[in-house]
């Protein structure tokens, strides 16, 4: 239990502290004077002062932030140099940007080690075992067989398989998915109906329609040029990953209830951490690495609506009104609120659950 919470804190205090530093230490090199480098929100438990800048360390872990001078504009009549809005576009992008970039480097850093003390990973798109009783098996597909098209589609990823035979079934439950593998050096195709499967669920037993196969596992350790080029690749799977499960949340081929708050990640961190280093490292690079990547999206609130701002300001040449800004700002604290709210609960319930069936 001990060692569970020491994780979680461990984990998002050093995720935390990289973004921030990204802003902090940009904001210095374009000559930005930083008033606060805050780890945490709410009551301070310590601060210290160096320079111009204030550090402390609040007691809410989960959150931090950097202030920067002359971020409030709105009641002053002249803006010092060395004041954030005193800066030009490209230099307040930099800086803003800084953090999400931090978080995608702390992410490529960790998966190094990961892989150098070695994880079980896929073996890209080979299949690894059929589910008993489902048509699969009868149809001549083969342990090893190497898919490379489901239904015409090409496919990088075992996520890529997955995807496309959810589409073709979710399109038409009656109709054959056609796989394309690769086998040796021969190029084979199969046709497969997908059968009725009962899915038990945290609440009900539902019936789906699948193929039932699964991908084949091995062992990934590398020496550490091996393992700088396989989290490299490992990174861009990542990328690829998040962009993709947005798309499908967009598009509603996954419900908004499997979104997941602070609470269930740090479940996850602190379960984890019970299976080895090397899988507690994986899963907080996948964290950073998210975290990188939504902070960029142009959102109100988020590092990437400040970006897109700055972009329109650049574009127009029109810096904005504070009061413009505030008002995008509350909107956007409004909707992140909601959203928190909405993860926050998703997480609970599934907590509670999962307490009611360990029972």
């Amino acid at each position: 239990m001990i060692l569970s919470i020491i994780a979680v804190l461990v984990m998002f205090s050093i995720i935390i502290v990289v973004h921030e530093a990204g802003h902090f230490f940009f904001a210095k090199k374009v000559g930005i004077r930083v008033e606060k480098f805050s780890l945490g929100f709410g009551p301070k438990i310590f601060s210290r002062k160096k320079g111009d800048t204030v550090y402390q360390v609040s007691i809410l872990p989960f959150g931090g932030f950097v202030k920067m001078a002359g971020e409030d504009y709105g009641d002053k009549g002249k803006i010092e140099q060395w004041e954030y809005m005193g800066k030009s576009p490209g230099h307040r992008a930099q800086v803003i940007a800084a953090g999400s970039l931090n978080n995608l480097l702390l992410g490529v850093l960790l998966l190094v080690p990961v892989f150098m003390l070695g994880v079980p990973g896929y073996d890209g798109t080979k299949i690894g075992s059929f589910e008993e009783k489902m048509p699969v098996a009868g149809t001549g597909i083969r342990v090893g067989d190497e898919i490379l098209e489901v239904n015409g589609k090409p496919c990088r990823e075992w996520l890529d398989v997955l995807m496309k035979i959810k589409q073709s079934i979710d399109a038409d439950k009656t109709a054959d998915v056609i796989l394309k593998v690769k086998r040796g050096g021969e190029i084979l195709s199969f046709s497969v109906a997908p059968a009725p499967y009962r899915e038990i669920g945290d609440k009900s037993v539902q019936e789906v329609f699948k193929l039932g196969i699964a991908p084949m596992e091995k062992i990934e350790k590398f020496n550490f040029p091996g393992a700088v080029q396989r989290a490299g690749r490992e990174f861009g799977r990542m990328i690829y990953g998040i962009f993709m499960a947005m798309k499908m949340l967009f598009t509603r081929q996954v419900s908004a209830k499997q979104l997941t708050g602070p609470i269930g990640i740090a479940q996850w961190g602190a379960e984890i951490v019970h299976y080895g280093l090397g899988k507690f490292l994986y899963f907080m690079a996948f964290i950073s690495i998210n975290l990188g990547v939504i902070n960029l999206m142009p959102f109100p609130v988020l590092d990437g609506g400040h970006l897109f701002g700055i972009l329109v300001e650049r574009i127009t040449g029109v810096t904005p009104k504070q009061k413009t800004l505030e008002i995008i700002q509350y909107v956007g604290i409004v909707c992140l609120i909601f959203l928190a709210l909405y993860v926050t609960a998703n997480d609970v319930v599934r907590v509670l659950e999962n307490v009611v069936r360990s029972r």
